[in-house]
């Protein structure tokens, strides 16, 4: 037994990681093969991670793409992953059925992306989810993806909005505080329309924030970013 392992035990940790592990035994969250997570071996090779594109909306360089408007709040945007199949199951797996254990080993490429060219950022918050969503979930997922994200860029963390359900209609995002210029990281699982991404960062931008740089795990197709707030 490795000394690791020895005062693990002392600690009475090894009972505790074997309830978790048979509460909640490792699985790939794609296909839920027992084992592994995020992947098993076969789901990880049709894995995409994404190059870095364009630096605004992380679509793929060289490719005619329907970026951000010139008045989009969001200034960059960083993505790890196409979201293809694997993926989408693998993010709605962590998301809706709780797996949070997964959620470590789901952001590490995008930290080490973010890691590798640090954007120019005071902190990092996120797109914040309704509490009724929270309550359903066991948690609210983007600021998991938050906390995880700045502690491997040592960066800051904290909530920056409120954020409502509303009945038929688009989440409604408050801002907690007012803002002296300050350029953030905002965190969300997906881009897709960029309806989300811009509805928080217009109400950050509104509280007085300056440069606004997405992280999402996923960028999901080609969609003319921000038309649907229009």
């Amino acid at each position: 037994m490795s000394t690791t392992d020895l005062a693990a035990d002392r600690g009475g940790l090894r009972p505790v990681r074997a309830l978790g592990c048979l509460l909640a035994p490792p699985r790939c969250l794609a296909c839920r093969q027992r084992g592994v997570t995020p992947w098993c071996g076969g789901c990880a090779q049709v894995v995409r991670q994404l190059a870095r594109g364009c630096p605004r909306c992380a679509a793929p360089r060289g490719a005619a793409h329907a970026c951000w408007p010139q008045d989009a709040p969001i200034d960059a945007v960083s993505a790890a992953y196409d979201y293809n199949g694997v993926v989408a199951s693998a993010i709605a797996t962590a998301k809706i059925a709780g797996v949070h254990a997964a959620w470590p080993a789901l952001v590490a490429p995008l930290v080490h992306r973010l890691g590798a060219q640090p954007p120019p950022v005071d902190a990092v918050t996120w797109v914040t989810t309704p509490a009724v969503r929270v309550r359903q979930r066991g948690g609210d997922h983007a600021g998991r993806l938050a906390r995880l994200i700045a502690d491997g860029l040592d960066l800051p963390c904290t909530p920056l909005l409120s954020a409502r359900a509303t009945r038929g209609r688009p989440d409604r995002y408050t801002a907690l505080h007012r803002l002296p210029g300050t350029d953030l990281l905002l965190v969300d699982d997906i881009l897709t329309t960029g309806a989300t991404a811009w509805r928080a960062g217009a109400t950050l931008r509104t509280a007085g924030a300056g440069r606004l740089h997405l992280a999402v795990l996923a960028r999901a197709g080609t969609h003319t970013l921000g038309a649907a707030t229009r």
